[in-house]
């Protein structure tokens, strides 16, 4: 297919092939993406446009900051918990971030229109949960800022292109050796037990087979070979996505707490989220770090043997637990 480039973009080429300077140059390829046509006779172009702008500012980044860490290697976390969509590119992370949350991300049919993590925040019942959409991991480039995202969440979510069929599987093991370069290692949940080698950060994660409205039904023999829980979806047409929240929660291995002052309903709008395997005194702290020294008792509605029995503070709460406490 023609590229049939306009005379803005070939101005803006012949501009950055003449730039001496790093601001010049990002500012040429900057121009060459605003101008060139999108559509898949340009989508290679396009891709290695954007690649060289996340080099040029990749290293602008390191020079203002002495060799400090890109601004986006930190995205404050809201909600029950911080999810990432990782993956190779035109698997449709973007068009399931806008399909599960308030965000807005462009979504396009050529590789790399995500140069910045782009954060939403999903609804499952009573809890918001943050969502990430990153740049796709490649072999070629992925900025080291993406990769200490990963380190830093909940859970990831792998997203594959379920057209793909088996060459998800060599998919799958490319991303993970990249991740393994990164010391990441991907789990089905995170152990207790710290790794002897401190750089490694094990990260839980699930399999996510996008466009499931294109493509076949994986095989058995594809999703036994899997070595996370698969979830297929489809964004544009909203399959599987209820399926998918449920997922996310679950995988984020929490619980919801809920609190009432005595002789008062329960206030059931806004719980707690703690770890699974948090205590009354976990929850009596969440509520106020004060709480813990003044804490006389606390009683229970749900997980106790009956409606509102007073529990000792090592009591362990489930996922929908009531609890009033009480102070000295």
């Amino acid at each position: 297919m023609p590229a049939n480039l306009t005379p803005e973009f070939i101005k803006a080429r012949q501009r950055f092939r003449s730039a001496k300077e790093p601001a010049e140059k990002l500012a040429a390829l900057e121009e060459m993406l605003k101008t060139i046509p999108k559509h898949k006779g340009t989508d290679k172009m396009q891709a290695d446009i954007k690649r060289r702008i996340a080099k040029l500012r990749d290293g602008e980044s390191r020079g203002k900051g002495g060799g400090k860490s890109s601004s986006h290697d930190h995205v404050p976390p809201e909600g029950a918990g911080q999810v990432v969509l990782i993956g190779p590119p035109n698997t449709g992370k973007s068009c399931l971030l806008a399909a599960l949350t308030n965000a807005r991300p462009e979504v396009a049919e050529y590789p790399f229109s995500t140069l910045a993590p782009i954060p939403g925040m999903m609804a499952f019942e009573d809890v918001s949960i943050q969502l990430l959409d990153l740049p796709p991991i490649t072999p070629e480039y992925t900025e080291a800022w993406v990769y200490n995202l990963i380190r830093g969440c909940d859970l990831g979510l792998i997203v594959f292109d379920a057209a793909d069929g088996e060459l998800v599987l060599d998919e799958l093991t490319e991303l993970f050796g990249l991740l393994d370069e990164r010391h990441v290692r991907p789990a089905v949940e995170r152990t207790r037990g710290a790794d002897p080698d401190e750089r490694i950060r094990e990260v839980p994660m699930r399999i996510v087979l996008n466009k499931i409205d294109v493509a076949a039904a994986p095989s058995r023999e594809l999703l036994e070979r899997m070595p996370f829980p698969v979830l297929t979806t489809s964004a544009e047409v909203g399959t599987g996505l209820d399926g998918l929240r449920r997922a996310v929660f679950d995988g984020l291995r929490i619980v919801r707490v809920y609190t009432k002052m005595p002789g008062k309903k329960p206030d059931m709008t806004e719980p707690y989220t703690l770890p699974i395997g948090s205590t009354v005194l976990d929850a009596a702290k969440a509520v106020h770090r004060e709480f813990v020294d003044r804490l006389k008792y606390v009683r229970v509605w749900g997980s106790g043997r009956f409606d509102g029995q007073q529990v000792p503070a090592e009591h362990v709460l489930e996922d929908g637990d009531i609890v009033e406490i009480h102070l000295r």
